[in-house]
């Protein structure tokens, strides 16, 4: 039974850096079918966490929106409505992700034991933590998928 987190994380990650805009995150979400990526400064330190949930929620500053808001709503809109929804999206999706990102993410070393991570996971709600060494410096990133597979060994 594996018991590190470095025997089961994944190495190659998928990042974005603290200034690419919101709509570069969803092109990279939508492109590798994921929902959460590590942030990178310039120095690719770990600086932050970005998800769908982060993204969903600068929607919740626009008045339009509503967590009920559908397809067809977008559908049926005329007008000046529809001109602040285009004009309101476009201003979203040129957003910086250092704007929307959680900061200061939980981070485990590659030697934490998967029953820290998952302990740290619940505890803080988090889908997924970055794996740095002493550096601050991403190696992996492991997941609530990740941690579920350890336990049936696959």
């Amino acid at each position: 039974m594996k018991e590190k987190v470095g025997e089961i994380m994944t190495r190659n990650v998928i990042t974005v850096k603290e200034n690419n805009t919101v709509l570069k995150v969803i092109v990279v979400f939508k492109g590798n079918n994921i929902a959460g990526v590590p942030v990178l400064n310039d120095r690719e330190e770990v600086v932050g966490v970005v998800s769908e949930a982060d993204i969903l929620k600068l929607l919740d500053n626009f008045r339009w929106y509503t967590p009920l808001f559908t397809a067809m709503d977008l559908l049926n809109l005329r007008g000046e409505q529809l001109h602040d929804v285009q004009r309101d999206i476009e201003k979203a999706s040129e957003m910086k992700v250092k704007d929307i990102m959680s900061m200061n993410p939980k981070t485990v070393p590659p030697d934490a034991l998967i029953d820290d991570a998952a302990q740290i996971m619940h505890s803080t709600g988090f889908n997924r933590l970055p794996v740095v060494d002493g550096n601050n410096k991403l190696v992996g990133i492991v997941t609530r998928a990740d941690i579920i597979a350890s336990l049936y060994d696959i």
